[in-house]
């Protein structure tokens, strides 16, 4: 063990080289947003708190936004935004937020070893409406380890904290923080020629600072099992099962209103990654996912959610994606059991200078509300709406980043209460020290 750590702490002390990433998949409109070091945009337009749980578990490693010339270094920066309709009602209340953050960020690598962490502490201040002010501590950081050529793995935790959608939690009088944390311990061991055998624990904990009586706080456990099919690292066909059981952490049974204090989800997933050029990415997956409660099987459901991205490099500075996904997840109440989201998007990047980078990204989502456990006297709740956005990225120096965007956001629904739009501007930076 002491000569473990003296390695380790003799591979710390060396500069890594910088190294040449590909570039990820543009993210998809999605209202659940993995936890990241790019704190310059503030929680306006915000994750949606309804719970869905990550369908891949798989930590994604995307490029840092500026490139790290050291193992161990400083990250700073910070934003102003305007937001039309911080609230998302029907009567727009504007704010302006400002945010600043200080973080760390590590990436070392030593032999076939490789540590990361990224973290930030993030301050949240709105000019109108001080109540929502808050700090959010925010990481991601794991060891990806290997044990020879055919066995290796990933220790991981992250840590996510945004101020809840008020598209969804409709008590505008108070702040309610969300903090999601997952736990991933996984490995894979290649079995035969390009089979490879998957496993792995999990834990997701997900609390809310006030009570969100349709999404309650939970602590959930689990582990997943399964097999991928390997010819190249971006080439591979896996089918996972997965199984969580999880406590609500402040909801009480309550046999009245049909309110579970625990549920099971139980999942099936087939996924492919397939770069099928070299500048063309296909990424897909389809699930069977069921939840159940074991006192109230009136509130039990399942479907098939799904995703498929393709992302196509027209030129050498011209890069096109698509995106189309389908969510499940619990929403309770009396007229509510789940809901149902599938999501569109379109999106252009194009570098039209050697530091500048523009891109546009169009989004359609609809959600619909179903499972009612007392009888509806009419339709029940349906949701539909659009996001459009602008975003400039300038790297003024090699270690700053200066961003511009511009959003559109707009939601229907058969509720009168759950229609809104607006617009947020936000101007920000970051810098690596």
């Amino acid at each position: 063990m002491l000569a473990g750590a003296a390695l380790a702490l003799r591979a710390f002390a060396q500069e890594a080289p910088e190294a040449e990433e590909e570039p990820a998949l543009p993210p998809i409109f999605a209202p659940e947003r993995a936890p990241s070091a790019e704190q310059e945009r503030p929680p306006t337009g915000q994750p949606d708190p309804a719970g869905i749980l990550q369908q891949d578990r798989t930590p994604r490693e995307p490029p840092a936004p500026l490139p790290q010339d050291r193992a161990l270094m400083l990250q700073v920066g910070g934003s102003l935004a305007w937001d039309s309709n911080i609230f998302r009602q029907s009567d727009a209340q504007a704010e302006r937020i400002r945010t600043g953050y200080v973080g760390l960020r590590l990436d070392k690598s030593y032999r076939q070893q490789r540590w990361y962490l990224d973290v930030t502490e993030t301050a949240y201040r709105y000019s109108n409406f001080s109540f929502l002010d808050f700090n959010a501590l925010n990481y991601r950081g794991g060891w990806s380890w290997h044990l020879g050529p055919r066995v290796s793995g990933v220790l991981s935790a992250e840590r996510a904290q945004a101020l809840v959608n008020y598209g969804l939690f409709r008590d505008t009088t108070v702040r309610n923080v969300r903090t999601a944390e997952r736990y991933l311990a996984n490995g894979e061991a290649e079995l035969a020629t390009r089979w490879h055998l998957l496993g792995g624990l999990l834990a997701d904990d997900v609390k809310y600072s006030f009570a969100f009586p349709q999404q309650p706080s939970y602590r959930a456990r689990g582990g997943e099992a399964g097999l991928k099919y390997l010819t190249r690292v971006d080439h591979y066909v896996s089918f996972k099962l997965i199984a969580l059981d999880a406590d609500y952490t402040d909801r009480a049974l309550d046999p009245v209103a049909l309110i579970d204090d625990r549920f099971q989800r139980r999942e099936a997933q087939l996924a492919a990654n397939w770069r099928l050029a070299g500048k063309t990415a296909l990424e897909a997956r389809l699930s069977h996912l069921s939840y159940r409660y074991p006192h109230f099987a009136e509130r039990d459901f399942s479907g098939n959610t799904g995703m498929l991205a393709f992302r196509w490099g027209a030129t050498g500075k011209l890069s096109l994606d698509l995106a189309v996904v389908r969510d499940m997840a619990p929403w309770i109440d009396n007229f509510t059991s789940y809901r149902v989201e599938e999501r569109a998007s379109l999106g252009a990047t194009w570098q039209f200078a050697a530091r500048t980078t523009l891109r546009a990204s169009v989004g359609h989502f609809k959600a619909d509300y179903r499972n009612p456990v007392v009888p509806l006297s009419g339709p029940a709740r349906s949701d539909t709406g659009e996001i459009a956005e602008l975003r400039a990225e300038w790297r003024a120096l090699r270690n700053l980043l200066i961003n511009a965007s511009w959003q559109h956001y707009r939601q229907d629904s058969n509720d009168p209460t759950a229609r809104f739009a607006g617009r947020i501007v936000t101007l920000g930076g970051s810098l690596l020290l």
